[in-house]
């Protein structure tokens, strides 16, 4: 397996820490609001990484996180948590708000078909493990405490800047406007934050350092080395985190164990909508639920979302969405003629076979997903030209089942019924006795009840409308 790993800017092969196991961190939702489309264009990546690693015959160790705490309006460390912000939004408590969008994410990653992470972990449920990744810092001497938390010094961690390339001259120099004048260095972050002194939060524990809440950085660390150790193979997310949430991880991380958190940083790029980028803030971002109700089938969101490359900018549009659904319906026309063998003389079984491992080199050559696609749209247009023999049946039905396994699309239509085939059937001894109005007949009863057919020199050939 090749992937494109951040961190060295190159697309490296893959070298698991522990043989024949891959060990995966993806950094999961915040749980203030609804999930929206773009936040699943990086889920189906993520999951289209692990069906591939286990298509490979890995077996894989997968933590997704839930951000129910501590991830502030602000990367600089200052405004409201956006759970406080979800419970004043919504007359609820943050735990109230955080287990209502956690369900919803969770019913969403079922519908979508996306594998369930080996463990899904919430912040809320790990504060021991980030205090002690805390102390431990503290004891290296990379903390410093000032009024409103305990910050990581950033100066003290050589290389910080390398992971995102980030110009930490240009940041200090605008931070002689910064709100917070106590940090040493403009790119400092908090570990832990104190609680406000004039009101209570309805999430907060008690520390070395005084009452408050994990950092957002912390809870990444501290949870992905409690289930997958110090170093893991692969850490997955948003492009949108390299330049802070990131960079933060692989400081903290790495400042506290002496080694290389994650050999491998496979990052989703952003998704546009009408020329901005899909995020909650701009309030351009679609629900999966709403998308379904409009009759767009889960089969065509992951179509739609494999049609372009992970590392490479995205546009979303439903217009994109109806030509992915309807090219999801000729596939599924095409699949149909598992259920149809001919007589023809035409044998197909090794255009499968290769095709299959076509699709196999492109899947582990950095997941070249639009590669993939156009490799079953030819194989299908060669099964709908040539039609199958009654042999080559089971190999095809094997190259759909592949299908699903690895891109997660279901390529399984309903057979026909039997009163179905009987009308069938009657029309093909119809056209054989030239009665072509009773042809006609059955042809617009079976269209009626959403059966298509299609004459060909070696019989009929049924498909759904």
């Amino acid at each position: 397996m090749k992937l494109y790993n951040t961190l060295t800017r190159q697309i490296d092969t893959l070298s698991p820490l522990t043989p024949g196991v891959v060990s995966v961190y993806t950094c999961g939702p915040t749980v203030y609001d609804y999930a929206h489309i773009g936040h699943w264009f990086t889920y189906v990546r993520t999951d289209t990484l692990i069906r591939a690693l286990q298509a490979e015959g890995l077996d894989t160790k997968w933590v997704m996180n839930i951000t129910d705490v501590g991830h502030l309006v602000s990367d600089a460390d200052d405004g409201e948590d956006k759970l406080e912000k979800g419970a004043k939004r919504e007359g609820k408590s943050a735990w109230e708000i955080a287990e209502y969008y956690a369900k919803d994410f969770l019913l969403s990653m079922e519908q979508l078909r996306i594998l369930e992470p080996t463990f899904i972990v919430k912040a809320t449920d790990h504060i021991d493990e980030q205090i002690k990744l805390i102390e431990r810092l503290e004891k290296k001497g990379y903390t410093y405490v000032i009024d409103d938390g305990v910050y990581y010094d950033t100066s003290k961690f050589e290389g910080y800047a390398s992971f995102a390339s980030l110009d930490l001259d240009s940041q200090q120099e605008g931070a002689r406007v910064s709100i917070n004048t106590q940090k040493r260095n403009a790119s400092d972050f908090a570990l832990w934050k104190f609680s406000p002194q004039d009101h209570k939060r309805d999430m907060e524990w008690s520390s070395p350092w005084g009452t408050g809440f994990p950092g957002w950085h912390i809870e990444c660390s501290a949870m992905s080395m409690a289930y997958l150790g110090e170093s893991l193979d692969i850490h997955t997310g948003g492009i949108d985190h390299v330049p802070v949430h990131h960079t933060n991880e692989i400081a903290q991380s790495e400042a506290a164990t002496g080694k290389r958190f994650a050999q491998v940083w496979m990052h989703s790029n952003h998704v546009m909508s009408e020329g901005e980028k899909i995020s909650k803030s701009l309030g351009n971002g679609i629900r999966l639920q709403e998308i379904i109700a409009q009759g767009i089938s889960v089969d065509a969101v992951r179509l739609h979302i494999l049609e372009s490359h992970y590392r490479n900018q995205s546009k979303f549009s439903m217009e994109g969405l109806q030509a992915a659904a309807n090219r999801f319906k000729h596939w599924q026309q095409v699949a149909a003629l598992t259920f149809q063998p001919q007589q023809t003389s035409v044998d197909i079984t090794d255009e499968i076979a290769h095709t299959s491992a076509d699709i196999r080199d492109a899947l582990t050559q950095d997941l070249n997903t639009p590669l993939i696609l156009s490799l079953i749209d030819r194989l299908l247009s060669s099964v709908e030209l040539n039609l199958l023999r009654l042999d080559v049946v089971k190999p095809f039905q094997e190259f759909l089942d592949y299908i699903n396994v690895i891109l997660g699309i279901k390529l399984v239509p309903a057979d026909t019924t039997d009163a179905q085939k009987a009308l069938l059937t009657e029309r093909t001894t119809a056209r054989s006795a030239q009665d072509w109005n009773r042809s006609d007949e059955i042809r617009d009863t079976l269209i009626e009840q959403g059966i298509g057919v299609r004459d060909t020199p070696t019989g009929v050939v049924w498909f759904r409308l």
